[in-house]
């Protein structure tokens, strides 16, 4: 039992190691280019399709030192930091297959 489960956890604990890598980790980055950093003034991020109260809050965040990117909607896409929604939900049901088989098998 003992052997059975140890055996379940390295299963899943390997799984998630693959599950949590995001989509674009395996991809090149040589696709993307960047601009030389500029602050944006509030006209510019309006400019982009942003409220005032947004561009007010951006400017505020870049004065605080925070970094102001525009993105077309094709690299917002590709561009994602952590684990979606849907690779937790992966991980989980993952997870609970593991452990029910685990139950089952006794």
């Amino acid at each position: 039992m003992k052997a059975r489960l140890a055996s379940a956890l390295a299963l899943s604990l390997a799984f998630t190691q693959i599950a949590a890598m995001p989509a674009y980790a395996g991809e090149s980055t040589a696709q993307f280019r960047t601009a030389a950093p500029q602050a944006f003034s509030a006209a510019d991020l309006q400019a982009y399709g942003l409220s005032a109260a947004q561009s007010d809050r951006a400017a505020r965040l870049q004065a605080d030192g925070y970094r102001i990117m525009v993105l077309s909607p094709e690299e917002a896409k590709a561009y994602q930091a952590g684990i979606t929604d849907n690779q937790w939900l992966l991980i989980g049901i993952l997870a609970a297959v593991i452990v029910i088989a685990v139950a089952v098998g006794d």
